[in-house]
């Protein structure tokens, strides 16, 4: 439906009546025609939904019968100023029309001696998208203060024009002494500054390197690695502009590094293991074995000439060959004990407590209870050596091994009344513990202040498929 513009008492008889007529049918505004004393005399609308009242209760009404009173009050005060001082006046309100509450810009101007024009212009729309846009650009505002994520805006220049909170904290620098300055002057360690600055030319010319990584020191000498990535933005001119994105990756890194330390700990904890097999095989076992040889072969010798000193020898060989076979099950049990794998870690950690030289409390689950072959394997070697060393180190009366398994994690913690002061430390027995533990996703922990004991405990996550570890 159409609706024709309504246009009462605006055209008042005049040579050129045509050309008044179609400039006020131009105008989208609503205009009233209003005498100094407030009354209406005559009123243009596009529809008459714009009204406030119905069309036949416009003219001849006063502006307070029409609007609130403080409004009708600026109106008039509006108008008689206008034909007072021949200024054009305006002002702006707010009106509740049909249950919405709307925006109006007011523009009067006197058109005669005692009367005066009023344009009404209805700016909700706009006064709603400006509160809409403030909204948005408050809460980019926000996400960009408050995001973890480090943020810079540079100009072609390379210039800084902004940072963002998480940036300025984590170089100690507020943002007005980054502004004006080159992105890669500051935070950026000396020795990154040049392929950043390369790296920036690159983009420039439109060969972005993407992700980078750099290092950075702050101004209290912590340093950073940091993985850039940047976007290109138009300005508000239409030049271009950089934003930064930086990500902190410090934490993985440590973490890639320390695995990579972890690893060559047990490649070399793996080698030294191997060496000790094969001195101890040369020292013991082997030279028993060629004791035993060398014994038959002088039984045989004598066997025809002298039985009784052949059987001499024969016996010495017997023992000899004795001998290699429990240097050999020694040597066996410290790789993979037989108990274990058939038996359990319940009955493994009980025999190791049952020849330990102090009086050791088990607690764990029945031994019908399993685990995964290497978490098995770990656990019984943390306890073994925890209780190696409250042999030979700690000087304890008595310890507590507790092996118990809490929801998806198996807890294994040995404790004694020693003397404590042990460590975790790279090379020791209990740093080689920490490495095959955190090879299979766990953690180890030692607690061991002088004077109050020490306390071992290993956490093993217990997931189904599980790499073996060295042994």
């Amino acid at each position: 439906m159409t609706t024709q513009p309504t246009d009462r008492g605006l055209d008042r008889s005049t040579t050129n009546e045509a050309t008044a007529r179609a400039l006020i049918a131009a105008i989208p505004d609503m205009i009233f025609r209003i005498g100094v004393d407030g009354r209406y005399r005559g009123f243009k609308v596009d529809s008459e939904a714009d009204l406030l009242t119905p069309p036949d209760e416009v003219i001849g009404r006063t502006v307070h019968e029409r609007l609130p009173p403080d409004i009708a009050e600026d109106l008039l005060a509006a108008g008689r100023r206008a034909v007072e001082e021949g200024v054009v006046a305006r002002f702006e309100y707010s009106l509740e029309l049909r249950g919405e509450l709307r925006d109006y810009e007011c523009r009067v101007v006197a058109c005669g001696p005692d009367e005066f024009v009023v344009i009404v212009r209805d700016f909700t729309e706009r006064t709603r998208q400006a509160r809409e846009l403030e909204r948005e650009r408050d809460f980019s505002y926000a996400v960009v203060r408050s995001t973890p994520s480090f943020l810079a805006l540079i100009d072609e220049e390379g210039t800084i024009i902004g940072v963002n909170r998480a940036l300025e904290q984590a170089a100690g620098l507020p943002e007005e002494e980054w502004l004006g300055r080159p992105f890669w002057e500051l935070f950026l360690a000396v020795e990154d500054r040049p392929r950043a600055r390369a790296d920036f030319d690159s983009m420039r010319r439109g060969d972005p390197p993407g992700a980078v990584e750099y290092e950075h020191v702050s101004v209290d000498g912590e340093r950073l690695v940091v993985d850039w990535t940047a976007t290109r933005v138009p300005g508000e001119a239409g030049e271009s502009r950089y934003l930064l994105c930086g990500l902190d990756v410090s934490a993985r890194k440590h973490v890639e590094d320390e695995i990579r330390r972890s690893r060559a700990r047990i490649v070399s904890a793996s080698d030294a293991e191997r060496k000790r097999l094969e001195r101890n095989l040369h020292d013991g076992a082997q030279q028993h074995l060629v004791s035993v040889s060398h014994a038959v072969h002088l039984g045989v010798r004598f066997m025809r000439t002298d039985p009784e000193k052949a059987e001499e020898h024969l016996d010495r060989a017997l023992l000899e060959l004795n001998a290699a076979h429990e240097e050999l099950r020694e040597l066996a049990r410290g790789l993979h004990p037989q108990i274990l794998t058939v038996r359990g870690l319940g009955a493994a950690v009980r025999a190791l407590a049952g020849r330990a030289p102090v009086p050791v409390t088990v607690v764990t689950t029945d031994d019908a209870q399993r685990w995964p072959a290497a978490i098995e394997s770990a656990a019984y070697y943390v306890v073994a050596e925890a209780l190696t060393n409250v042999t030979k180190y700690s000087g304890a009366t008595s310890a507590v091994v507790r092996v118990l398994q809490r929801d998806d994690l198996l807890t294994v913690e040995i404790a004694d009344d020693g003397r404590g002061g042990a460590r975790a430390t790279e090379g020791s027995g209990l740093g080689g513990l920490k490495d095959r533990v955190e090879a299979l996703d766990g953690t180890f922990r030692v607690e061991s202040r002088p004077g109050s004991g020490t306390r071992v405990r290993a956490e093993l996550p217990l997931v189904p498929e599980r790499s073996e570890v060295p042994t």
